[in-house]
């Protein structure tokens, strides 16, 4: 039990002495009046004693509820992987134009009859020579006139 609920009881319990011990107030109709106070208050002080026990319930409850969820975080967020989508193999790298940076796919079948290629930036025209090992350097830009055959064709 709480100290404020103990001193509100004794309280209580002295006043409830002292109406007992005087039999004229208590058969006066302002002595009626103070036993219903009483009797009021004592069901109070039982309401706020039986609140006080469910809330110190719930306290607990609440950080078991914690704990646990603690624990379930970091199960969940610690993993090494999580937010990684794993990138399947499709058969295309994605490279950055370092014109304007945006992303460049380029066919895997490429690299194998040569070590690098020339790819074309399909934003901004810039033609791009792609090695095998994921190196990219700008060659320039591309004409109407520099295809043939459907590829880039430019002075090396």
């Amino acid at each position: 039990m709480d100290v404020q609920t103990d001193r509100l009881r004794r309280d209580l319990a002295f006043i409830q002495g002292l109406m007992e011990g005087n039999q004229q107030l208590s058969n006066s109709p302002e002595g009626m009046v103070l036993n219903r106070l009483l009797t009021v208050m004592d069901q109070v002080a039982e309401e706020n004693e039986q609140l006080h026990v469910r809330l110190t319930e719930l306290e607990d409850y609440v950080e078991a509820v914690d704990e646990d969820l603690n624990e379930v975080e970091l199960l969940v967020y610690d993993e090494p992987d999580w937010g990684e989508e794993e990138e399947e193999d499709i058969g295309f790298w994605e490279v950055a134009c370092p014109e304007c940076q945006r992303p460049v796919l380029v066919d895997e079948e490429i690299f194998e009859e040569r070590s690098e290629a020339d790819v074309m930036c399909p934003r901004c025209e810039t033609v791009l020579r792609v090695s095998d090992e994921g190196e990219v350097r700008e060659k320039g830009t591309v004409s109407e006139g520099d295809f043939r055959n459907g590829e880039v064709s430019l002075p090396q």
